[in-house]
């Protein structure tokens, strides 16, 4: 806008300078140089470098969008690809159960049946998965705080359930994409402690690694990058971890 401004007031000037000089006769000083025509020579050299340095700015402006918005749709995909094949993995690693759903009979006179009875029922009538399944779209579809939200309430809900060890993890990633390390750091320590033996494990303690990486904690995240190498050869977080290992080392040259 201002330099819009700049540029039509100078090209007004131009203008009149033009006029005037064809209405009066030229100002000769002791050189015999005319003044008004090199001041008019000098505004209209001026008026050009802005006109160019507005379209060089335009230029790089549009430049600018282009880059972002590739930026952030390749963000996009390669979310939308990570959750996906996630998902994929723990459908074939969830074991296939089929059995009768008997109803829950309540002794005579009883109100209601023990937390436990209440939380083993629910988790066999499927109410578990379906509570999963709704904070993962959340997750899936970038709505992160009521991800956290819903995997906070299935972790205390369905503390038997057999998705707890996922649901723990993505409690981890979705606070650890909104930059809240400090609790996703707690939860993917959730993961290795109680769960030392699942697929996510590994990916937990990548994690981690990172996370001591983004604060600037070297030493932890040296540490726990190398175990993910040494606990996990030839596997895709142990190449993640062997890049972030060579990058800290060339950062720190």
């Amino acid at each position: 806008m201002i330099i819009r401004q700049i540029t039509g007031q100078l090209a007004a000037l131009v203008l009149f300078s033009g006029a005037a000089s064809a209405a009066l006769p030229p100002v000769v000083d002791g050189n015999a140089q005319q003044v008004s025509g090199a001041a008019s020579s000098n505004l209209l050299t001026m008026y050009k470098r802005l006109e160019q340095l507005q379209q060089d700015v335009q230029q790089m402006r549009g430049q600018l969008e282009e880059q972002n918005y590739l930026i952030e749709s390749l963000k996009k995909n390669q979310r939308d690809l990570y959750l996906d094949t996630d998902r994929r993995i723990q459908q074939l690693e969830a074991p296939v159960i089929q059995q009768a759903v008997l109803p829950v009979i309540q002794p005579e006179g009883a109100d209601m049946l023990p937390t436990a009875n209440l939380n083993a029922a629910s988790t066999a009538l499927g109410a578990d998965k379906k509570a999963y399944d709704k904070a993962f779209a959340g997750l899936q579809a970038g709505r992160y705080p009521q991800a956290i939200s819903d995997f906070s309430a299935f972790v205390s809900s369905y503390p038997t359930s057999e998705y707890l060890a996922n649901a723990y993890y993505w409690l981890a990633e979705a606070s650890y994409v909104s930059r809240d390390f400090s609790r996703a750091l707690d939860e993917f320590n959730q993961v290795l402690q109680q769960f030392p033996r699942h697929a996510k494990a590994k990916d937990a303690l990548l994690k981690i690694g990172f996370i001591h990486y983004e604060n600037k904690q070297w030493q932890q995240a040296r540490a726990s990058l190398q175990r993910v190498t040494t606990d996990y050869p030839s596997t895709t977080v142990a190449s993640l971890a062997a890049k972030r290992l060579e990058r800290m080392r060339q950062e720190q040259h």
